[in-house]
C-alpha cells in the first residue's frame, strides 16, 4: 500500500505570527514525508 503526503490546504504562512512559513515548510514536507 502506497501513502502519499497530502498537501495542505492552507499556505505554509497562514499561521503567522504564530509558527513561521519556513517551520511549517519543513515540517511538512521534511519531518511528516518521512514518516510516509
Amino acid at each position: 500500500m502506497k501513502h502519499i503526503l497530502p498537501e495542505l490546504s492552507y499556505k505554509y504562512d497562514a499561521l503567522e505570527p504564530y509558527i513561521d512559513a519556513k517551520t511549517m515548510e519543513i515540517h511538512h514536507t521534511k519531518h511528516h514525508q518521512g514518516y510516509i
